[in-house]
């Protein structure tokens, strides 16, 4: 498993988000912490500590019932995602803001890639010789006041949410890329198999340079 990742910043707002990678279990974990960014890791220890504490025991009760259309995979990340969305509603959020989440959770096994989702970054599959097709996409609205993109949902905002997950599968020379931006640049649509990350980021950079984004490229072998 080889992740790559770059970032690039301007006058807007987009934080940087944090990725935790476990090649091992086949675990990729990325969240963006808009607020108090010191959360962000107590955030993530929790959805770690239960992934690993569900791989030893497969009975593990949880408060939440699992989704029979989806694969237990699916679910154990369901789950990750509404647990971690209680510790942080209740912990941060109950009386004022000071830190919500994007989040998206992948498990990779396989060639099975089971996913949980709440905002950015976009997921999306590239098949070898083909172009980047999408998977997941949040679309964003602008604030009234600042007219600066905002997400649409997040982790922690509310005491329930609903995380969009599902399965794909990956054939041999197929990459996951992940985005983190406002909008879906159409440069994005036009990412060669030839091409760097490093190339793929001037190309979006370019096209709106006004727009930060965060890019991820995960290949497994």
């Amino acid at each position: 498993m080889k992740f790559e990742e770059r970032h690039y910043s301007s006058h807007l707002i987009r934080p940087r988000p944090l990725v935790y990678i476990d090649p091992s279990e086949g675990f990729v974990l990325v969240m963006t912490a808009w607020g108090a960014t010191e959360t962000t890791q107590r955030a993530l220890e929790h959805v770690k500590q239960y992934l690993q504490a569900v791989r030893q025991d497969n009975e593990l009760t949880t408060p939440f019932q699992n989704i029979l259309s989806l694969s237990d995979a699916a679910n154990d990340l369901r789950v990750a995602a509404l647990m971690a969305n209680d510790l942080v509603f209740r912990n941060l959020n109950q009386d004022r803001y000071d830190a919500v989440f994007e989040i998206c959770f992948l498990n990779i096994r396989n060639r099975r890639v089971a996913w949980s989702q709440m905002g950015c970054p976009h997921l999306f599959i590239r098949k070898k010789n083909q172009k980047p097709q999408p998977i997941s996409c949040f679309p964003e609205s602008r604030s009234e006041l600042s007219g600066f993109p905002i997400p649409v949902c997040f982790l922690g905002s509310e005491p329930t949410i609903a995380p969009r997950c599902g399965d794909f599968y990956l054939s041999h020379g197929d990459e996951i890329i992940l985005l983190s931006s406002s909008t879906i640049p159409e440069a994005i649509w036009k990412i060669s198999e030839e091409s760097s990350l490093e190339e793929w980021t001037d190309k979006i950079a370019m096209a709106d340079g006004a727009q930060p984004f965060w890019l991820g490229r995960l290949q497994i072998d």
